[in-house]
């Protein structure tokens, strides 16, 4: 297809074919929409500084620092945004620059450790998660990407994580158990894991103090093939 533009002549005189320079407009008009500024450009690049002594608001410019009266009728944004299609220190579509700058607020950012670790280990328990993800070098990646400050744990870090979080967890269970006037109902039941191992679980069910039905796991403990070393679970399920 022959994108070149075709000319006629007219009484001896070339003239350009009017779809063509329609073509030609459109182009030009579409690359002057990419260079002029907007509103949002406007509240973006000037700082409002309140009115001065004639009690008209003043706007001053983030790159030259020049001053504008704003406000009104008369003095409405038109010129703040001719004005920043000419000033020299602001390029409003440097979206590289931008990006740049919003990298670096972002690793700028602190990220506190010890609650970091607490949110993942509470993201292990509620999801089942293996403690092995830690050394998995596509989670590590993901990781280092998204804040490269953050310190990676080791998985016997997460257990001792994960372990601090049940023995909290438990001693509030303990609390709450002693100042409930209600009675508590125990029930137990039979797991079994996926390499077919029995487990008994241990389960109380109480009304909390907002009136709330609560069925909380008190202990669990491996099942063995006879019967009579099971009772030995029972001193674990006391000492609780």
């Amino acid at each position: 297809m022959d994108n070149s533009v075709s000319m006629k002549v007219d009484g001896g005189n070339a003239t350009q074919n009017p779809e063509n320079m329609e073509r030609s407009e459109t182009t030009e008009d579409i690359k002057k929409k990419k260079t002029k500024a907007t509103t949002s450009d406007v509240r973006r690049y000037f700082t409002k500084l309140g009115p001065g002594d004639d009690v008209i608001d003043r706007a001053q410019c983030d790159g030259c620092k020049q001053k504008f009266k704003v406000g009104g009728k008369k003095y409405g944004t038109s010129t703040l945004k001719r004005y920043l299609d000419r000033c020299v220190k602001i390029d409003f579509e440097d979206i590289g620059q931008t990006l740049i700058e919003m990298q670096n607020k972002m690793g700028a950012l602190k990220i506190d450790n010890h609650v970091s670790r607490e949110m993942f280990a509470d993201f292990v328990i509620d999801c089942d998660v293996f403690f092995s993800i830690v050394d998995n070098k596509k989670f590590r990646n993901w990781v280092k990407y998204i804040s490269p400050t953050l310190g990676l744990i080791t998985r016997n870090t997460l257990k001792e994580d994960v372990l601090k979080i049940y023995l909290r967890e438990k001693e509030k269970l303990k609390s709450t158990l002693l100042v409930i006037p209600n009675r508590v109902c125990l029930t137990s039941d039979l797991w079994t894991s996926i390499t077919t191992e029995g487990y008994l679980c241990l389960t109380a069910h109480f009304v909390d103090l907002n009136w709330k039905l609560q069925s909380k796991i008190l202990s669990f403990c491996h099942m063995c093939l006879l019967l009579t070393r099971n009772l030995n679970c029972l001193p674990r399920f006391l000492s609780f």
